[in-house]
């Protein structure tokens, strides 16, 4: 319950232990005031939040684009699984270095900025000037390895990146915070998707894509400069630090059988990721255009999804709200297979932003409410090795299916396979609430 206690002009929650100061007779709490003291409230929530922002309006090019930018290279259905594939390795074997460093570095918050915030987008910048120092064959190679190197110089710092999350994010907001910055970023990507796509389309050819890297170098500029005004919390020294585990974590076997359901899943995933944008350019006869508007009906599916994932999970908790978004996803590639005219998509796009929006708020989530702090570096490496582990098998097994069957072949394939791994996703129930409030 809570008790206000309007002569001192404080409210007393007595689940978070905390204390709350009123503005104008009102507690900042009250919902018309919520937002702006639980997502802007501090100097670290607000730069935290609007990097958020600014990071999804850069990233719309690479995830929504770069396998179209290839194709223009020339690149075929089997390279394009080679680019999603040869990404999910080199992040995968970033990640454990990663963890380590996380660990031993007395600054978190300078490890991303050198690595995400910074190499990873002068990597993306490189392949801007693909075109003018490689042609045909070579150039798709070229943009392979600089993706994949994007993605190793973005993974070393993801360790860093959560445990940072964890620390300037208070416990009792952090559901709350954490999906009002995923419902922000979802905006932001249905509004960025089209603008891209009319981009590429109004400059044309391989100048399109080009002059989109450009703008998303523009807009990563404006994030890393946001996330530079954190104050990271003082680090003890480092003789005080207690060292990470790996062992430990390979002893908790409620977390492993949570990783192993989730890696069975996400396999199943990425079987058919990368197939979606060759399938809507060559059997659909989508325009990058359309691709854009169709990314921007995922992307409004996934801001429906944020605005009631959020308060959901903080009523019925992020393992009840993964458990139910796990029924609905096996059904997403299944709907592809019907499609045969561009705005067919436009149905597993929109309700895939819904479905996915919860699962990844719930997941992340999960990982902050579960993992030991004290090894929430390592915890978060093996959650995020699990993940890249997928982009990497995923694509492998659906370039080897597409090669003999098509791709129709493995939007039912990963139907299938999503929904044996239905049964295989094991919950750990969340123990955050035993850490101690950050005021």
């Amino acid at each position: 319950m809570t008790a206000v206690q309007f002569r001192r002009w404080t409210l007393v929650s007595g689940q978070a232990g905390r204390r709350w100061r009123f503005q104008n007779r009102r507690p900042l709490n009250h919902p018309r005031v919520a937002y702006r003291t639980r997502v802007l409230g501090t100097r670290n929530l607000r730069a935290f939040f609007f990097d958020g922002l600014f990071s999804a309006a850069s990233d719309v090019m690479p995830a929504q684009f770069l396998a179209i930018y290839a194709i223009a290279l020339g690149a075929s259905d089997a390279d394009i699984g080679i680019l999603a594939a040869g990404a999910g390795l080199a992040g995968l074997v970033a990640l454990a270095p990663g963890a380590r460093i996380a660990e031993r570095a007395s600054s978190r918050k300078w490890i991303v900025l050198l690595s995400g915030g910074g190499s990873a987008r002068l990597l993306l910048l490189a392949m801007a000037f693909v075109p003018w120092i490689a042609d045909g064959r070579t150039a798709v190679y070229v943009l392979i390895v600089l993706a994949s190197l994007r993605w190793f110089a973005g993974m070393i710092g993801h360790p860093a990146w959560v445990a940072l999350t964890a620390a300037i994010v208070p416990l009792d907001l952090r559901r709350f915070y954490i999906s009002r910055r995923m419902l922000g970023i979802a905006i932001v990507g249905a509004l960025a998707a089209p603008a891209f796509g009319r981009l590429i389309g109004s400059v044309g050819g391989i100048e399109g894509y080009q002059a989109a890297i450009v703008l998303s170098i523009a807009f990563a500029a404006a994030s890393t400069a946001l996330f530079a005004r954190i104050q990271e919390p003082p680090a003890p020294p480092a003789a005080e630090r207690l060292p990470g585990s790996t062992r430990e974590l390979l002893r908790d076997a409620t977390f492993v059988r949570f990783v192993g359901g989730i890696l069975t899943l996400n396999v199943m995933a990425q079987i058919a990721v990368p197939f979606f944008a060759p399938y809507m350019v060559r059997t659909l006869d989508a325009s990058p255009t359309e691709i854009g508007i169709l990314a921007t009906v995922s992307a409004i599916g996934g801001v429906g999804g944020q605005i009631v994932a959020g308060p959901l999970a903080e009523r019925i908790g992020s393992e009840r709200m993964l458990r139910w978004s796990l029924f609905v996803i096996p059904t997403l590639p299944l709907m592809w297979v019907f499609a045969s005219e561009p705005w067919h998509a436009a149905i597993p796009n929109l309700v895939g932003g819904v479905v996915w929006a919860g699962f990844h708020l719930a997941e992340f989530n999960l990982l902050l409410e579960y993992a030991p702090e004290r090894n929430l570096a390592r915890y978060a490496a093996a959650h995020q090795a699990t993940l890249l582990f997928a982009t990497l098998l995923g694509p492998l097994i659906g370039t080897l299916i597409v090669a003999e069957w098509g791709i129709p072949a493995v939007l039912v394939v990963s139907g299938i396979g999503r929904f044996i791994a239905l049964g295989l996703v094991s919950l750990p129930q969340a123990r955050g609430a035993g850490r101690p409030t950050a005021e």
